[in-house]
């Protein structure tokens, strides 16, 4: 299959192993990285990633342990590695200290819902992901009155929640059921699912649908992330094609 359009955009796409052949132009992954990411199970070691303009994806709450660790393995970062997006405002102090030269992308979903904060970000970053927790018309103003070119959530599975408990772990042992680091559970009330992804660092439930903004464009979009969680390769060029995915949803824009 074939991307039909004339790739004049620039992707962001939060890889998993099963994507990384994807040979598609202005694409460039974003690797949740071995120890320092949560919310997938396919995660990259530092040291294993060769392909050209790769972004490193830190999306763990760091602590003094993790911080001194991350520290070491982001010295002599190999000229392939381009960015980091991270969730921990901790990390700025890191590449400051560190003296990397990579771009800088904070993306804190649920932290990045106005103006004013994002202005703030941008004065230590290099660009913010916008939350998707506000309508289309706030995304827009954003946009436009934004310091620098922002990244849009464009399409996959949000991060509904995050904790640092092993929660699936817990919630099989107290059942005494069989133990599972992935699995879709639905909520009593709403009878909702959740996709729920657990590792050592935590847990990380998301709504078991893909957020789709693929109608909203503007000039100040520096990348339109995908999340690539259960998203196969062919999803992938439909995605970039505007053509139809199943189970999607339009979140707050409507």
């Amino acid at each position: 299959m074939l991307v039909k359009e004339k790739m004049k955009n620039k992707y962001l796409l939060a890889v998993t192993k099963d994507l990384l052949e994807l040979k598609v132009k202005n694409l460039n992954f974003l690797f949740p990285i071995e120890g320092y990411s949560v919310g997938f199970q396919d995660v990259f070691k530092i040291s294993e990633i060769k392909t050209e303009e790769a972004y490193l994806y830190i999306n763990r709450t760091l602590d003094k342990e993790s911080s001194s660790s991350l520290k070491e393995k982001l010295k002599n970062l190999s000229q392939n590695i381009v960015g980091i997006g991270f969730n921990d405002l901790g990390l700025i102090s890191i590449a400051k200290e560190l003296n990397l030269q990579v771009k800088l992308i904070y993306m804190n979903n649920h932290n990045t819902t106005n103006k004013a904060s994002i202005n703030d970000y941008l004065e230590y970053v290099d660009s913010v992901l916008i939350s998707t927790d506000i309508t289309e018309e706030e995304i827009k103003t954003i946009l436009t009155e934004a310091k620098k070119p922002l990244v849009l959530p464009y399409f996959g599975m949000v991060e509904v929640m995050c904790s640092r408990r092993r929660l699936l772990t817990n919630f099989h042992t107290e059942f005494g059921l069989e133990l599972k680091n992935e699995q879709v559970l639905f909520e009593n009330i709403s009878k909702n699912p959740f996709h729920i992804v657990e590792n050592e660092y935590g847990t990380v439930f998301y709504k078991d649908t893909f957020l789709d903004y693929r109608n909203i464009e503007h000039e100040k979009i520096e990348f339109y992330y995908i999340n690539g969680l259960n998203l196969t390769k062919e999803d992938i060029i439909k995605i970039i094609n505007k053509e139809k995915i199943e189970k999607t949803e339009s979140g707050f824009l409507n």
